[in-house]
């Protein structure tokens, strides 16, 4: 038992590429598991893993071991999953990542929702706008917005909202309001990390691209808000960040023109697909945000 043990937490230090990830994915100490994978190695007599304060890597043993391990690591979870999917109550935990204005405003609402409907369920729920790495970091779901584009994922559209430019009446006060898409590039914008610095927009069949820029720029969707709402410069906004204030904090601009959706994604690595606890939410959160 001690070695299949060892030999679960081998497989899952070596696809979290980190003994913090891999605890956070077993839900153990980070020193817990650094004591298995040193009680594996000596009942083995072979190190499996070169340590560094940065990084770990594979040994040639432990590269021919870890494929033993990592079926025996599969079959497990998949025998989990089986059990678990005989009951219609989903149990167990599930860890998830989510941008953090975003998060706090909406998904941590429907996750409590969602907890006190299914108590059996544990949740681990990381906030920031840091894309981060499902496997490496041990996560089970992370809410994106954009396509998907790692082919080791699978995804699921659990909403669209629409944008628009908006503006504070301080930022208006003394400057002219834009007609056309070409003024917005004389204007100042609050800048957020997560957008290329071009904007599209569309009316009738005609598009139009603009590049902007200005003063504050910030990798966080709640910074941005305030900062155009002190005004500090236009931005573009989803609708609920603009819904959240009341009339008049937030002037739309250039109404007539379309902007494209920001469509929202549950990404989840291929084998949390058959898991029952993981549809289940994904699938609640589906319905409550449409």
């Amino acid at each position: 038992m001690d070695d299949l043990r060892g030999m679960i937490t081998f497989a899952r230090v070596v696809e979290s590429g980190s003994f913090a990830a891999a605890a956070r994915k077993l839900d153990l100490g980070r020193a817990a598991v650094s004591h298995q994978i040193k009680l594996l190695e000596e009942r083995l007599g072979a190190r499996l893993l070169h340590r560094s304060t940065r990084s770990l890597s594979l040994t040639s043993a432990g590269e021919d071991y870890y494929q033993t391990c990592k079926l025996i690591s599969e079959e497990a979870e998949a025998a989990t999953r089986r059990i678990q999917s005989l009951s219609d109550q989903p149990v167990g935990r599930i860890s998830l990542t989510c941008s953090s204005n975003f998060g706090l405003k909406r998904i941590v609402p429907l996750l409590s929702q969602f907890r006190l409907t299914y108590p059996g369920i544990e949740l681990d729920v990381e906030l920031t706008d840091e894309i981060t790495n499902l496997i490496q970091g041990g996560y089970d779901i992370a809410i994106r917005s954009g396509p998907l584009d790692d082919s080791d994922m699978m995804s699921k559209k659990i909403c669209s909202t629409a944008r628009h430019i908006c503006a504070a009446p301080a930022y208006l006060i003394n400057r002219p309001k834009p007609e056309t898409p070409e003024d917005l590039a004389t204007h100042d914008w609050v800048t957020y990390s997560r957008h290329s610095g071009l904007i599209t927009l569309k009316r009738d069949d005609r598009r139009y691209t603009v590049r902007i820029k200005g003063p504050v720029h910030t990798n966080n969707a709640g910074a941005r808000l305030e900062f155009i709402l002190k005004g500090h410069g236009l931005g573009l906004l989803p609708e609920h960040d603009i819904n959240d204030h009341p009339a008049g904090s937030l002037e739309i601009l250039l109404p007539d023109y379309t902007i494209p959706t920001l469509d929202l994604f549950a990404v989840y690595p291929r084998g949390a697909a058959s898991s029952l606890k993981v549809r289940m939410l994904i699938d609640f959160l589906a319905e409550q945000l449409a």
